[in-house]
């Protein structure tokens, strides 16, 4: 999965074709496999797949980040609107897109201002859409259009190490040579709306906590931040099992600190 993180993309633009038989049923087994999994709070989730059969157009301005370019094709899940749920949901959609990732399907995370309504057949009462994602074959090269949208979104600047990771207290970053470094770039290279990477990791012994950065200039209808989360924790959790450790998740009791708590991973 290491290849899958190093270079995995947001793709707008697809090969101008539609998936075949055997790419579409590999796309709907990922989908079912990833509905046993389960994120940190055990939320479970069902995940859907859409044609789009010119359901949006070969130009479609389906997110936030602008034009989708011949996406044959759509995925995407439902939850509940909590926070919790929707940790879950990053963590358990972000394996689905590294999945994807690793089977040469180019994919992007679309959890802004999407067309929810196109995809309302899915979604049961209770639950809504937090993101979808288009799924289809890379094109060769990106469009013009794709290019400018990735350099305004930065797309592959990531914030410093020492700005992210810290060690016992927030005054203090976490040195390169700590054991879970090499994990935690894992985390530094994940996807996060608008790219703010708004996760900060305390480290106290084997004790791994993370928090959220709230920034108040990011307005969404619900929680996106939440997905951000989720997706950094997914990261961290399968670089911990790259390199062979364990991970158990639990909630602890922590003192006050310029960030907002979520839980902890405890590593074995």
């Amino acid at each position: 999965m290491q290849e899958a993180v190093e270079q995995r993309v947001s793709v707008r633009t697809y090969e101008k074709r539609p998936l075949d038989e055997e790419e579409e049923k590999a796309i709907k087994n990922m989908l079912r496999a990833h509905e046993r999994y389960r994120g940190p709070f055990s939320h479970d989730f069902s995940f859907f797949f859409l044609e789009n059969h010119g359901l949006f157009g070969p130009h479609a301005k389906v997110g936030t980040y602008g034009f989708i370019k011949n996406a044959p094709a759509f995925i995407g899940g439902t939850c509940e609107d909590t926070f919790e749920a929707l940790v879950d949901f990053g963590f358990v959609f972000e394996h689905i897109i590294l999945e994807a990732t690793r089977k040469g399907f180019g994919t992007v995370w679309l959890g802004g201002s999407f067309k929810r309504e196109a995809f309302k057949a899915f979604k049961d009462e209770g639950t809504f859409i937090p993101a979808v994602s288009p799924i289809g074959t890379p094109a060769g090269k990106a469009s013009l259009r794709e290019r400018i949208i990735r350099r305004a979104a930065k797309a592959r600047k990531r914030k410093p190490f020492s700005e992210l990771f810290f060690l016992e207290d927030f005054n203090r970053s976490l040195p390169h040579s700590h054991a879970f470094s090499e994990a935690l770039e894992w985390v530094r290279a994940a996807p996060s709306a608008h790219n703010k990477q708004p996760w900060r990791i305390l480290i106290t012994g084997n004790h791994v906590r993370f928090y959220v950065n709230r920034d108040d200039k990011l307005r969404f209808s619900y929680d996106m931040q939440a997905l951000d989360i989720g997706i950094a924790i997914a990261h961290f959790t399968l670089a911990m099992r790259h390199f062979g450790r364990e991970v158990t998740f639990l909630s602890e009791s922590v003192g006050s600190s310029p960030f907002e708590y979520v839980l902890s991973a405890r590593v074995d």
